[in-house]
């Protein structure tokens, strides 16, 4: 009998144990999903550069630079007549559990999606600061270009898919030699995987 006893009260703290183990390491991931990135992923940490017509036919270079905790916008493309000013976003990172801070127009924040990075502007309210709630979608992949391969930067604008989607290479001479007609994007140009 006694025997019995302690063969039940160990099952019952072996079961409960368990489900302690199991449980655990499933909420502290959902708690760690939820948070957005501190910092930018290092595959996209650098300077891309695009090439296309823009409004008057000229043809123009936009560039992008990615820090750790920043991202520098230059676009002279599609829409414009001329080269606008750069504009400069500072990486924040969102943490639902905290109070929500107060941004700037200059505030971002970024999640993984996958082996992309979706970004969008900071919020007013915590509803609006998700993955879901993303602007853009950056991705970095191979792609084979007079037969050597290279990264391109697809830049996915999510509002306006699926006509939105401008390439980035790291030198202006890549962009130029994959896009040397300056078709902007509803054109379908850029490198092929």
């Amino acid at each position: 009998m006694k025997l019995m006893k302690i063969v039940s009260v160990v099952m019952v703290a072996t079961t409960m144990g368990t489900a302690v183990v199991v449980a655990t390491p499933g909420v502290t991931a959902d708690a760690k999903a939820k948070k957005s990135l501190k910092t930018f992923p290092k595959s996209l940490r650098r300077t891309w550069y695009h090439y296309e017509k823009n409004d008057n036919g000229k043809f123009t270079y936009s560039k992008l630079t990615f820090t750790a905790k920043s991202l520098t916008m230059k676009w002279a493309g599609w829409g414009t007549t001329k080269v606008n000013k750069a504009d400069k976003y500072v990486l924040h990172q969102y943490n639902p559990a905290k109070k929500l801070q107060k941004g700037k127009d200059s505030w971002i924040f970024a999640y993984k999606a996958g082996k992309s990075t979706k970004m969008g502007g900071w919020n007013t309210t915590k509803s609006a600061m998700t993955a879901k709630d993303a602007l853009s979608s950056y991705k970095v992949v191979t792609a084979k270009v007079n037969g050597r391969k290279v990264k391109v930067l697809h830049d996915k604008h999510l509002t306006s898919l699926p006509v939105d989607i401008p390439y980035y290479y790291t030198s202006k001479q890549l962009a130029k030699q994959t896009n040397p007609k300056g078709y902007n994007y509803t054109n379908a140009y850029g490198a092929k995987k």
